[in-house]
Formats: structure tokens, C-alpha cells, sequence
């Protein structure tokens, strides 16, 4: 696997949500049924709170504008043609598909890390080698040659990039390398085919700053926590996908909530702090972008194909619309 394949291959995970996040179909089993009672009965609580828990397709409409909105699997699942088949009238008849990240901006994202390694490796001072346990190290050095990366070459990764390269279990990576895409890419092909404009919700420097903001120090903190979910990842993806293919992306985040913290050696309350802290980067702060430049937006009919997780929950995209006068009616997907 080449350096810009590898690269790219972040990118299609850069709107990673949960631990080992919607992902290709692998071999696992879907836990759900074996939890206990008291981490479903929390899991439905939570994701009962929560506006708009369920559902991949929305219709919002506002006067003479609509929006339809589509929850999507960034990377490849069989099940996705039929569903892109069913979308294709849609996205033909819109005036503007706004997704995540454009072909563009995917580009030029490869070209910014190209061309200042400072932004996705160590370039100076000590390894990661150097910055974790022996233990925590041997588990991310095995977990990395899993996906195809050389240890000496992990150990240079900024810890944001390699906690992004290890979220992408070893079967979907190799989706990727095989060229199998998620949603997203299939809708952006519908709407390049029917000549549609596709516009980026965020720009890649965006992106970049958003994934690396935190102090290395900070980012460090979180190795020892991907180590140890290493030998879930499989049960965790496959359990994520059927969640997903249910529509039930509320229940998705509560019980990748759940499931982790049950899992890793951290105080409840510290746990509870990061997860928070995770989600407010990955999903609130960027909902509120996104709406913003969504507003801004006059074109009549648009389609927005985003990570299923930004459609519910408070800063979710159905409630901000709801809040700004749209009304929603949930489609079949």
C-alpha cells in the first residue's frame, strides 16, 4: 500500500463517530444481544432523549425550498447499491449535493499532508515508540501491520493519524485498497452523472485543524484506550453495520458509548469526560458549521449526503432544521 493510497484512505474515515465507526461488513458478531440488561435499558434511555434517533432519509422542506437528507456509511457495504439505485432519481433531480468532503478537497488534503509532513507525522523529537508503554506499543504496532502499515512507519504517525488508521478495521481497509466505496462516493457518482454541483460542508483545512488541534500530549492519551479496543473491533464493526442497515444511528452512538466504556481500564467519570469531549469535536462542533453554511444555501432542492451519526441528537442536522422552521418528514430508505 503506497504512502498517498494509505493517505487517502484516512480521509474516506475522517468522519469517523464511533470506535470502529459504520464500516464495511467483517466477520464479528453483533453484541446487542448480549448485553446486560442494564447497559441496554441504559443504552435505550439514552437514546430516547435524544431528537430524531432513527432514520437515513428525511425530507425537510421550508416555503419553496426542500432538503433531503441522507445518513450515510463512508465506506463499502454490498447492500449499498440497492439503496444508491432507489436515491439516484433524487440526487438527479436536486440543484446542489452538498457532502462532508469533495473530490477536491480530498485532493487537496492529500497535497497539504504531501507537502508538510509536519501535519500527519513526527518529523522531530522522540517515536511513539518512545511515548507509550511497551505494552501499549506492542498491541498498536500489531494492530497498524493489520492494516498494512509497517510499525517503524506508526510509530512516526501524529497520534490523531494513527487513532484514525487503527478505527478502520483490517477487512475494510482492504475494501478501500480494492477500491470499494461507501454511500457518499456513490451518491457523489449519481450526482457527477447527472451533472448535479457538489459543494463540501467543510473545507480540508478544516479538517486538518479539527483532527489535530489537540496537544500531542493530549492525543497521546488516547493510545493506550485504542490498544486496548483492538480485539473488539471486529464484534464492534459488525454490530455498528446492522445497526446502521436498521437505521437506528441514536442507538448507535449510545451504545458505542456503552460498549466502550464497559470495556477499557478508565474511571467511569474520566471515561465520561472524553467521550463528551470526542463528540462535541466530532459531531456538535461541525453540526453547527454545517448549518451555518446550510442556511446559506438558496438553490430550491438540495440533497445532503452526510455520516448517519450527524442526523439526530440536539446539534443533529433534522433538529437544527426543525428549529429553523423546516418541516421533516422521514422517507424510505
Amino acid at each position: 500500500m503506497t504512502m498517498q493510497t494509505l493517505l487517502k484512505h484516512m480521509i474516506f474515515a475522517a468522519a469517523l463517530l464511533v470506535p470502529a465507526a459504520v464500516q464495511a461488513a467483517c466477520s464479528g458478531t453483533d453484541v446487542r444481544p448480549s448485553l446486560s440488561e442494564e447497559a441496554r435499558a441504559e443504552i435505550a434511555e439514552r437514546t430516547a432523549a435524544l431528537p430524531y434517533p432513527e432514520g437515513n432519509h428525511w425530507r425537510a422542506t421550508r416555503g419553496e425550498q426542500t432538503i433531503t437528507l441522507v445518513g450515510t456509511m463512508h465506506l463499502h457495504d454490498p447492500r449499498m447499491s440497492e439503496i444508491v439505485a432507489r436515491l439516484a432519481p433524487t440526487v438527479a433531480s436536486a440543484d446542489l449535493l452538498l457532502v462532508e468532503i469533495t473530490a477536491e478537497e480530498e485532493a487537496a488534503l492529500l497535497n497539504a499532508i504531501s507537502t508538510d509532513p509536519t501535519i500527519a507525522f513526527l518529523t522531530d523529537g522522540p517515536s511513539l515508540i518512545d511515548r507509550v508503554s511497551p505494552e501499549v506499543w506492542d498491541a498498536l504496532a500489531t494492530a497498524a501491520q493489520k492494516r498494512g502499515v509497517p510499525p517503524f512507519m506508526a510509530a512516526k504517525y501524529q497520534p490523531w493519524f494513527l487513532s484514525l488508521t487503527l478505527a478502520i478495521a483490517p477487512c475494510a481497509m482492504a475494501d478501500l485498497h480494492a477500491g470499494k466505496v461507501g454511500l457518499d462516493k456513490l451518491i457523489m457518482a449519481e450526482a457527477t452523472q447527472a451533472s448535479v454541483p457538489i459543494a463540501a460542508l467543510e473545507t480540508h483545512r478544516e479538517m486538518i485543524d479539527l483532527l489535530a488541534a489537540d496537544p500531542i500530549e493530549e492525543q497521546i492519551q488516547f493510545l493506550p484506550l485504542i490498544a486496548q479496543m483492538e480485539h473488539t473491533v471486529d464484534d464492534a464493526t459488525a454490530t455498528t453495520v446492522a445497526a446502521y442497515f436498521e437505521e437506528q444511528h441514536g442507538a448507535l452512538l449510545a451504545f458505542s458509548r456503552v460498549f466502550t466504556r464497559d470495556r477499557i481500564g478508565l474511571p467511569s467519570e474520566e471515561f465520561e469526560v472524553l467521550f463528551d469531549e470526542m463528540m462535541a469535536m466530532l459531531l456538535d462542533q461541525r453540526n453547527m458549521m454545517w448549518m451555518d453554511r446550510i442556511d446559506q444555501r438558496e438553490e430550491p432542492n438540495i440533497v445532503i449526503a452526510v455520516g448517519a451519526a450527524h442526523l439526530g441528537g440536539e446539534t443533529g442536522l433534522l433538529n437544527q432544521l426543525e428549529l429553523r422552521g423546516f418541516t421533516l418528514e422521514r422517507q424510505p430508505f
